[in-house]
């Protein structure tokens, strides 16, 4: 029998109308549920509350929490003075890049050959506009690279050429190594070796493939996994939503490999009805097309809630899964593992979070 699904949480906030939003909208502003009790209930909430939610990847420890929530707060930051909600995303997004804790940016894991790190980040907008990297290297913000990429004329740029575009925007050489990932590396590298081993990796006979450019370590050659991606979805006081997602990958992983966070649909999703971001088995993730699915639930009514549950449940005992969702009048988390996020409204002071 499958676990049932975790529901870390679903919050309710004032729903705009009983339609679907529109890129600017006029609806008539509804009084708040009387499920909810927050501290500003007594306020007559305006159409669209910019609210955001930001998740630090399945896996990692709730007590990260406080990451997140540094991240919400850059995030509506940018909304309150009126900016764009994916430059909000991509504003929260970089706070947990720069955080050492997480597996995005600064602290990003480390690949199977002991020492290079690519990773991967996108971002997308409500009105369809996307962009993406995948396998950059040596830059401090992922995220921001993919933000530029978005206004150019591409979707994806990958591999060297996503880390020279870099530095045509005077991003520097960085290195987001630290002691500590590539201890957390080198021990999910360790479990190769094992009977513990994950099942993929004890069917693929991964020496004979070996695509890095130096000899496997030595501490390989005798005869788990992580997926803290991170993750920031925002919406407007106008109506559109913005979403974002940085990761450093799996340690367990071949040179060149691309998981789900930079294919459109895949990690992450924006669209008129709201925004998903996920975090999870990448390539499980990308065989649902898992963040444009839960759009398409959220345009068929389902809530937000109702949309982060069915997610997990799709993924499910075939890898790792957690997810944010935010609509008009919510926001939802839900996971298979305990997991760091945080999220909250512009003008209230209560957090949601684990």
């Amino acid at each position: 029998m499958r676990p049932a699904v975790l529901v870390l949480a679903a919050l309710v906030f004032p729903a705009a109308c009983d339609r679907s939003p529109t890129p600017t909208p006029t609806p008539t502003p509804a009084a708040a549920p009387a499920s909810v009790s927050t501290p500003d209930a007594q306020v007559p909430p305006t159409p669209w509350r910019p609210a955001a939610i930001a998740h630090g990847g399945v896996g990692s420890p709730p007590a990260w929490a406080d990451g997140c929530r540094a991240a919400v707060d850059a995030a509506l930051n940018v909304v309150d003075a009126g900016g764009d909600p994916v430059d909000a995303a991509v504003a929260g997004v970089a706070v947990m890049e720069d955080d050492p804790r997480f597996n995005a940016g600064t602290g990003a894991r480390v690949r199977l050959d002991g020492k290079s790190i690519q990773m991967d980040a996108s971002v997308m907008r409500s009105d369809g506009h996307f962009g993406a990297v995948a396998g950059v290297e040596r830059v401090k913000n992922p995220v921001k690279v993919a933000r530029a990429v978005m206004d150019s004329p591409h979707l994806l740029l990958q591999g060297d050429g996503a880390t020279r575009f870099a530095r045509t925007l005077g991003m520097p050489d960085y290195d987001p190594t630290t002691p500590e990932s590539f201890g957390r590396s080198r021990q999910q590298q360790l479990t190769l070796l094992g009977a513990d081993a994950p099942e993929e990796w004890r069917r693929f006979d991964w020496r004979a493939h070996w695509n890095f450019e130096g000899p496997i370590p030595p501490e390989l050659r005798a005869d788990g996994g992580a997926h803290d991606t991170v993750g920031v979805a925002v919406r407007s006081s106008d109506g559109r939503f913005g979403v974002a997602l940085s990761t450093g990958g799996l340690a367990l992983a071949m040179r060149g490999r691309v998981g789900d966070v930079p294919l459109l649909g895949a990690g992450l999703y924006a669209g008129m009805h709201g925004a998903a971001a996920a975090t999870g088995a990448g390539e499980r993730i990308v065989e649902e097309g898992l963040a444009r699915q839960v759009h398409g639930w959220l345009a068929q009514g389902a809530s937000a809630k109702d949309a982060a549950e069915r997610a997990v449940s799709a993924i499910q005992g075939r890898g790792d899964i957690g997810i944010i969702v935010i609509s008009p009048g919510e926001f939802a988390v839900a996971a298979d593992r305990p997991m760091a996020w945080a999220g909250r409204d512009s003008g209230s002071s209560a957090w949601q979070g684990p």
